[in-house]
């Protein structure tokens, strides 16, 4: 069965920020779209579910004033928001030399500090961090990788050990396989300040979740067809347009497509003609981020804790998201999951010896989450680039291709990987096809 309506403008590929954001700037232009999402829900790596009471977010998460596109979004829809964690009566700690070192504020002000001057390199490689500028890189931060970077850099014990935990909670996975640039450029639109790069990420969340966001954007998208369950096989240019063929056997056509796609999934669609090599060629090295975010319920009331560890440990970062007698929640961090040792993602015994090192004495309840690195729709989370990608792989990731055009979070030009970085490239994509319309 074939969709021809003369009146689409453009197919869009995929329902997460990037594409839904664009299919409402179009509809503000006139255009009329038809978006098809190959899972049953909007907002590709976020997804909000509720559970115990808690809408918990199994993706993406944070939002910040220092991420302008996504927060010029929340003011708009009156989305409110609250901080997280819970600094009232936190405990700070780091696992250090095989013991957990509690942290004075004193301490945690020093491990910032550490952290800052760990950063301060990104300076010269992001001159401009909210314009699209990379400078003379005369460290080499862009071919480092995160561990490279590590191996090079003094602070007392139990600092560094902090410094790396962070870099391995930036980074989400491997830290010989991530680039020294990607913890770089956080830290320097943050303000060239760690602390404040550390609230960007991790400080502010949407009280009723994710998906009170993108359902307002989809709401204003009012000339765009938006169809869930219908993944894509194929996409094929012709000389008057766009074919894009769904598993089910429908086609629909127009004269552009935007592939609203992750990086690492661009290759199982079929492109004709082929898509550029570099493309090709990203998707199957992929991105480095492919760890694992949990909510991991746990007996007693652990108060508000917030421990982090070095690459060895299995769990990076712990920290709390509800406590209370009756049990409490944390949110748990493992970027090289594999390290886990457990024998399924809800294997109660495996996380609780994983946070044993963090946490001694712990005991796990239940386990919460979704395992996006073998997600067909995502085969990995944020995007992190490996050492190298930035400077060869990010430009050509949204570059045109004949009346294709591309858009997400792991080729946006700010906050890349976000949810920020998303609605931006959404922006961008819409202003795009509009032109080339026109």
């Amino acid at each position: 069965m074939a969709t021809s309506d003369s009146e689409v403008d453009v197919v869009i590929v995929g329902g997460g920020f990037a594409g839904v954001t664009a299919a409402r700037e179009l509809s503000a232009r006139g255009r009329r779209a038809v978006l098809v999402e190959a899972r049953d829900r909007l907002g590709g790596r976020t997804w909000t579910k509720d559970h115990d009471g808690h809408a918990m977010e199994l993706g993406g998460t944070w939002v910040h004033p220092l991420q302008p596109h996504v927060w010029a979004e929340v003011d708009r829809y009156g989305v409110e928001t609250e901080t997280f964690p819970v600094l009232e009566g936190l405990r700070q700690a780091v696992v250090s030399d095989g013991r957990v070192v509690d942290l004075s504020d004193e301490d945690a002000a020093r491990a910032m500090e550490a952290f800052d001057e760990f950063c301060a390199p990104g300076a010269t490689l992001f001159p401009e961090p909210f314009l699209e500028t990379l400078s003379a890189d005369p460290q080499g931060l862009g071919d480092l990788s995160l561990r490279d970077q590590l191996e090079t850099f003094k602070a007392e014990p139990a600092l560094r050990d902090w410094v790396e935990g962070m870099c391995s909670l930036i980074a989400f996975g491997p830290l010989d396989q991530s680039g020294a640039s990607e913890v770089a450029r956080c830290y320097v639109l943050g303000g060239y300040s760690a602390e404040q790069a550390m609230a960007s990420l991790s400080a502010t969340k949407l009280v009723k979740g994710t998906r009170e966001l993108i359902n307002s954007i989809a709401g204003q998208a009012t000339l765009a067809d938006i169809r869930l369950n219908s993944p894509v096989r194929r996409v094929a240019q012709t000389d008057g347009g766009v074919r894009v063929e769904l598993e089910s056997g429908e086609t629909v056509s127009a004269p552009t497509a935007l592939i609203a796609l992750p990086m690492n999934v661009l290759n199982s669609v079929e492109f004709e003609p082929p898509l550029s090599q570099v493309k090709r060629t990203a998707s199957e090295e992929r991105h480095a981020g492919a760890g694992r975010k949990c909510y991991v319920r746990v007996k007693g009331d652990i108060g508000n804790v917030s421990i982090a560890a070095p690459e060895a440990q299995a769990v990076n970062y712990v920290v709390t998201y509800d406590h209370g007698p009756e049990g409490s929640w944390l949110v748990v961090f493992s970027a090289i999951p594999e390290k886990l040792q457990m024998a399924a993602f809800d294997d109660v015994q495996g996380m609780q010896a994983a946070l044993q090192p963090l946490l001694p004495g712990v005991e796990v309840e239940s386990i919460v989450g979704w395992d996006w690195a073998n997600d067909p729709h995502a085969l990995g989370t944020w995007c992190t680039f490996r050492p190298g990608q930035l400077t060869k792989v990010l430009p050509d990731l949204r570059t045109t291709e004949g009346r294709l055009f591309f858009a997400g979070a792991d080729s946006a030009s700010v906050w890349r990987g976000f949810i920020d970085g998303a609605i931006e490239s959404g922006y961008r994509s819409a202003r795009d096809i509009d032109t080339y319309l026109s």
